[in-house]
């Protein structure tokens, strides 16, 4: 069941859509999508504590899908991230198709799907600007509640700039809210600034956020979602290419923090399954993108992008259509292969073979994960199950992985082993070797978060993501091969016309 905060996340996102017209730069503008000067909102706007709140509402809602166009779920974590990596194979293109240039390393600064990714990442970190920059003026009932609404502000906006780097490399670091020509003029930040600015944020907000809260407002930022997001952002940079080895026991000390409150403030699922249902929304994983469905253009589409139809006879049958054409874009037999055999997450996260709508056997790979049987949908944006942006298993996993490089292979092989047993895997020995293990780790990642967005981020930190796609690209018999170079996305040409960026390589 849906909480009251997660409607609240829709009906003020709308709210500040329209507010979000008099302070936020129109998309055709191609610019940062920041505040453009003399805007009435600066004195009628951001000057009560429900204003704050509706404010601090619509940059959650970011995240979220808008009048089919799809949100972070679709638009980082599937085809920015997913599509890219080698769980997905891209077979022919009809017509316009983001998604194939994007798996074969075809898509270029005009790709459209690039400028999605720039615009909605600062359009969200322009709301949250507005609000840091006007919420010391603002009068409080309590102020612990200020510094919660505060320190949530702050991590969104971190988030989003973690988005944005891990996708784009040095991006225009903007902390207060500037006009177009000021805009125009801030220049790509380096890495090792943008780092610094990010990880300062989130530990600075920690102690403002909550441990837990009421049903009415599950879904907002815990401290153990705090705590997780560094852990994922410290050892991302202690990878490639950052490669700061301070990094790996700040990464070690934040995952642990989280470790330390399960079963007090964090749970780890029983079954597999349970993580991707809607009755448990906001109940195992450590950060989502709220979803509801109900005509509200509020729902996730991401499963009707990745699945079939279905025949009416299937409990998965969605009478609203799908987006997703198995003869141009579906999960790789790679990915169907690298299961271990026994493995239990395979069935729940992917399938190979459907009746179609007249009623004949079909064949298609595709994924499942997000998509739930009953379900009546008023469209095909309206799937009703949150996204899981960074899970409780992530923590393990990365705990593990640390545990690993800091010689205690032993010590980590416990923490591994959970997921492996969840799904039905015989445990792995602690006598196993660190490079064995290494192993291990990598593989049981790619079968836990199949689908998540997570691994092709994985292959760039641990940089083997060159050997990896060039090793499946010659297995296919395609013709490319990248290099570090397409670890990134490169700057959008309309950002390169405006602002005159340097391009990535």
């Amino acid at each position: 069941m849906k909480t009251t905060y997660n409607k609240n996340i829709k009906t003020f996102g709308k709210t500040l859509a329209v507010a979000a017209f008099l302070f936020v730069m129109a998309s055709c503008e191609k610019d940062l999508m920041l505040e453009p000067e003399n805007n009435i909102t600066q004195t009628s706007f951001y000057t009560t504590e429900l204003q704050i709140q509706q404010a601090l509402s619509g940059v959650y809602s970011g995240m979220i899908n808008s009048s089919s166009r799809g949100g972070f779920d679709v638009n980082f974590y599937l085809l920015a991230s997913e599509v890219r990596s080698n769980n997905f194979n891209a077979i022919s293109q009809n017509g316009n198709r983001d998604y194939y240039a994007i798996n074969r390393f075809q898509d270029t600064s005009s790709t459209e799907e690039v400028e999605v990714l720039w615009e909605d990442a600062y359009q969200m970190i322009s709301y949250a600007n507005n609000i840091l920059a006007r919420i010391d003026a603002v009068p409080f009932n309590d102020s612990a509640v200020k510094e919660q609404y505060r320190s949530e502000t702050r991590f969104l906006r971190a988030y989003a700039y973690f988005e944005l780097m891990r996708n784009f490399g040095k991006v225009p670091l903007v902390d207060h809210p500037v006009s177009p020509e000021e805009a125009a003029s801030i220049q790509r930040t380096d890495l090792a600034t943008l780092y610094n600015f990010i990880t300062s944020e989130i530990e600075a907000s920690v102690a403002g956020l909550k441990d837990t809260y009421n049903a009415a407002n599950k879904g907002r930022i815990t401290k153990s979602a705090a705590h997780a997001m560094l852990g994922r952002i410290y050892l991302t940079g202690f990878g490639y290419p950052l490669n700061n080895s301070s990094y790996l026991q700040k990464a070690k000390d934040h995952l642990y923090a989280v470790i330390q409150v399960e079963g007090q403030y964090v749970t780890f699922a029983p079954n597999y399954a349970d993580l991707f249902k809607s009755v448990n929304d906001n109940k195992y994983n450590l950060f989502e993108i709220q979803h509801i469905s109900g005509g509200l253009s509020q729902g996730s589409y991401l499963p009707s992008y990745v699945s079939p139809t279905f025949g009416t006879a299937d409990p998965l049958y969605n009478a609203q259509g799908s987006l997703f054409s198995s003869s141009e874009l579906g999960v790789s037999q790679s990915l169907i292969n690298s299961y271990e055999t026994g493995d239990l997450r395979k069935a729940v996260t992917l399938k190979t073979q459907f009746i179609a709508q007249n009623g004949q056997p079909d064949f298609a790979n595709y994924f499942i994960k997000f998509r739930e049987a009953g379900v009546v949908l008023t469209n095909r944006y309206d799937w009703p199950i949150n996204f899981p942006i960074i899970r409780y298993e992530d923590v393990l996993l990365m705990y593990a992985e640390v545990l690993n490089y800091q010689g205690n292979t032993s010590g980590a092989v416990p923490y591994l082993n959970r997921t492996r047993q969840r799904a039905g895997l015989t445990p792995i020995s602690t006598s196993i070797s660190s490079t064995d293990f290494t192993t291990a780790l990598r593989k049981e990642r790619r079968s836990e978060f199949a689908g998540e967005g997570v691994y092709w981020h994985d292959l760039v930190r641990w940089n083997i993501a060159v050997s990896v796609i060039n090793q499946a690209a010659a297995d296919l018999n395609y013709n490319y091969t990248i290099t570090t170079n397409d670890y990134l996305y490169q700057i959008p040409l309309s950002q390169i016309q405006v602002a005159g960026y340097e391009q990535n390589p």
